[in-house]
This record gives structure tokens, sequence and C-alpha cells, in this order.
């Protein structure tokens, strides 16, 4: 690779750190390339894309990035899982091809501007998606809502009924 290639890398690599919402770094020592495209086809179904890296064109792409406090874990083969809308798909399906893959090792990642480890990184793939999660909150404030409309209409039903039958008594009477 010749200096305007690593110049172009590290510019691609830079964008793409800028840019996406999740950047999870893993080891994938021993892989071979049809497990490597198996885990790249998942990741592309999760809205991902997973790019293997070479350590220092890696370490000089993060400066100025949220990724830059991951320079410390750019060490082995490396591959790097970016995401740019949903930051728990792509670690969802990340955390499951290395179940699969016993040979992909997720090391550490940058989620939304925050670094996670592994354990984080396990915490958070366990998570529902971000659309999940605001249904479950928009159904909880809705419900209260849909309660208090079913007692008002409730109480409008028993006056219209009583108003109903002053008014039949008085026919009547």
């Amino acid at each position: 690779m010749n200096r305007e290639e690593k110049k172009a890398s590290v510019s691609q690599l830079n964008d793409k750190f800028s840019r996406a919402s999740v950047a999870i770094l893993a080891e994938f020592s021993g892989m071979g390339v049809e497990e490597l495209r198996q885990v790249r086809k998942e990741l592309r179904a999760a809205g991902a894309e997973l790019q293997v890296v070479k350590n220092k064109l890696a370490i000089r792409a993060s400066v100025g990035t949220t990724a830059e406090s991951l320079g410390v874990h750019f060490k082995g083969s490396t591959v790097i899982a970016f995401g740019y809308a949903d930051p728990v798909a792509p670690t969802k399906a990340l955390k499951a091809a290395a179940d699969k893959q016993k040979k992909l090792k997720v090391k550490a990642g940058v989620i939304e501007g925050t670094v996670v480890d592994l354990e984080d990184f396990k915490k958070i793939a366990l998570l529902p998606s971000k659309d999940v999660l605001i249904a479950e909150l928009i159904g909880r404030f809705n419900g209260p809502i849909t309660g208090f409309a079913g007692s008002l209409n409730g109480i409008l039903s028993k006056f219209v009924r009583a108003l109903d039958a002053v008014q039949q008594e008085r026919e009547d009477s």
C-alpha cells in the first residue's frame, strides 16, 4: 500500500468513525474468508458494515472522533463493525456472530459517543431495539390516558342515560 492509498484509507475510516453511531472493534485471528464473509452478511442485514483494518491506519483515522480513545485496543487482527442508524441492532448482530464464531472476539467499542468495554457491550446487546423501546414508552404514556378517556366516557354515558330516563318519565306522565 503506497502513501496515497494509506491517506485515502485513513480519510475513509475517519469519515466512517465520524458518521457512525456505533463502532465496535473485534479480533478475528484464525477466521477463514468464508467465516468472515458470513459475519459481514449478518451485519449487513442489521444495517451495519464490517471492515478489516490496519491498526496503525485505524489509530490515525480515529484521531478527532469519538473513537480516539480506542487506540489501545488496536492490536492483533482487527475488524471494525460500523453502524449508522440504530446502535443496538449491529451490537446484537455482532454478539450473535461472536457467539457462533468463537474466533471472533469483541474488544471494545464506541456507542453514540460513549466508550464501552466487553461487559457493557454484552449488556447493550441484550437491550431491545430503539424502535421497540420508544413503542414501549409511548404505550406506557398511552395507558393512563386511555383509562382516563374511558372513565370520562362512562360518566358521560351515565349522565345521558339519566337524562333519557328523566325525559321518558316526563313523557309517561
